[in-house]
């Protein structure tokens, strides 16, 4: 079995290492003899690589903790079920599943922060990176919107400060405070979501490399405060002392719970802080569970009535409808919105972006 560096979206030689024959091999073995649908988790099953650069900056060393459902600690604390990633540390992690790009969000990321006072949080940022074959990985784009000064050893930031990166969003799923929130849901089960569709250009999915209809893997990367920059080169400011904790990863769609004509949640928020929410299905909008649907501001759930009758409709179909917020909002103010929906088969999407 050979150990050789692996490569990221940029094209690096990372000095992380991965096991590239091994890895192939885990996933003929477990496509070989994969449980009935049924019995799959949506959850992050192995960890396998893992460099905490020396247990950089201290925390919890304990790849067992990423494995399983999230145990959220909700909003007044981060959990202590994780697995500290070290300052610039890294871990690769295998599923049961094959996770594929379905509408809105596909996969959920439960790192612990809390929240700090007003809509403040303890961001501690990581980097996502998925793979089909678990040699390249793609890295979703991101974007740093927060405060240009120093975050301090606390990291205190703004929801809505970070863009495709994790480790902002309280996560509710597993907490006391929300026992029966649904895990792949992106607004009962909080934590960060990323939607594949946004890697849609990135030259490894147009060179066929990276198939966003068949990712294996996914990889989180701590991120440096202040050395690490973003994908438009700014430096990425959070917490100045230790490194992010993670709880857990869970799929949202995945190819062995096939979901068709599901609905669709698009969730479109502008630089002036104007919005769009889109709620769509094929199967007309009648088929919507409007008891499913959930709404979240700045991580915080909230009745969806409220919001929505503030809201305009600029557009209105058998199959679409789309509520609008139309005013600016200040400049200084972050914003964070989340929106999920099921359809009447249990089918489900959901999104959420930063202003």
């Amino acid at each position: 079995m050979s150990i050789e560096p692996s490569v990221c979206a940029a094209g690096r030689r990372s000095p992380f290492r991965s096991v590239r024959l091994g890895v192939v091999l885990l996933a003929a073995c477990c496509a070989a003899a994969s449980p009935p649908a049924q019995q799959l988790s949506p959850h992050a099953s192995r960890a396998v690589a893992v460099d905490t650069r020396g247990n950089a900056g201290g925390g919890i060393f304990a790849p067992a903790n990423l494995l399983g459902a999230p145990r959220g600690g909700g909003l007044a604390m981060g959990s202590l079920h994780v697995h500290s990633l070290g300052i610039g540390g890294e871990v690769t992690l295998g599923f049961d599943v094959t996770l594929v790009d379905g509408p809105g969000a596909d996969l959920l990321v439960a790192e612990n922060p809390f929240a700090a006072g007003g809509l403040d949080v303890f961001a501690e940022a990581v980097f996502v990176e998925i793979s089909s074959d678990g040699l390249v990985f793609a890295r979703l784009p991101t974007r740093y919107v927060g405060p240009t000064s120093p975050a301090g050893p606390l990291g205190v930031r703004p929801i809505g400060s970070y863009a495709g990166l994790a480790g902002q969003a309280p996560v509710w799923a597993g907490s006391v405070s929300a026992p029966q929130a649904d895990p792949r849901d992106v607004v009962e089960a909080g934590g960060d979501a990323f939607d594949f569709a946004d890697l849609a250009a990135h030259p490894l999915v147009v060179q066929g490399r990276v198939d966003l209809r068949a990712i294996h893997w996914v990889r989180l990367i701590d991120v440096r405060s202040g050395q690490d920059l973003d994908t438009q080169g700014v430096p990425i400011l959070d917490a100045e002392s230790g490194s992010a904790d993670i709880d857990a990863l869970t799929a949202i769609h995945f190819a062995e719970d096939p979901q068709p004509n599901g609905p669709r949640v698009d969730v479109r928020v502008r630089g002036d802080g104007s919005f769009d929410l889109e709620f769509a299905d094929q199967d007309g909008l009648a088929d919507l569970d409007l008891a499913t649907l959930r709404i979240a501001l700045f991580g915080r759930p909230i009745e969806p009535a409220a919001l929505l009758g503030a809201l305009s409709i600029t557009a209105l179909a058998s199959d679409r409808i789309v509520f609008t917020w139309p005013h600016a909002l200040p400049p200084e103010l972050r914003l964070h919105v989340a929106a999920s929906v099921k359809d009447r088969a249990g089918a489900r999407s959901g999104d959420a972006r930063v202003r």
